[in-house]
C-alpha cells in the first residue's frame, strides 16, 4: 500500500534554511493569499497536484490523435479582450470593407 519506492537515509546534511520573509510555509494558505503570489502556486500542493494531472490529460488527448494520423497547429487567437488600448491597433470584421452594413449584418445570427 502507498508509494512504490522508499528512500531512507543514513545521514542528513542541512545546506540552507528557509528564509523567515518566504511567503509560503508549511500550512494551508486561502486561494485569495496565493492570489497575491501567483508565481509561488505550483509550490503548493494544491497546484502542484492541479498542474500534474492537467499535464497527463494534454499528454493523452495529444497521443490519442497524432496515433490517428492528425496535425496539431497552434491557430492565430483573435479575443476581444482590450488591455491598455492595443484593441485598437487593428480590427477586426466580418463585413466587406467600405460598404453600407446594416448592425444584423456583424452577427453571425
Amino acid at each position: 500500500p502507498g508509494q512504490r519506492w522508499e528512500m531512507q537515509a543514513r545521514e542528513l546534511r542541512l545546506v540552507g534554511g528557509a528564509d523567515a520573509a518566504y511567503p509560503l510555509q508549511k500550512k494551508g494558505h486561502t486561494p485569495e493569499f496565493l492570489r497575491t503570489i501567483a508565481h509561488l502556486r505550483p509550490r503548493t500542493n494544491l497546484f502542484g497536484n492541479v498542474f500534474r494531472v492537467r499535464s497527463r490529460m494534454s499528454y493523452a488527448v495529444h497521443r490519442f490523435f497524432q496515433e490517428r494520423g492528425f496535425i496539431h497547429v497552434h491557430t492565430p487567437v483573435i479575443t476581444s479582450n482590450d488591455c491598455e488600448g492595443a484593441g485598437e491597433m487593428f480590427r477586426v470584421t466580418t463585413l466587406k470593407p467600405g460598404g453600407n452594413a446594416r448592425a444584423e449584418d456583424d452577427f453571425f445570427g
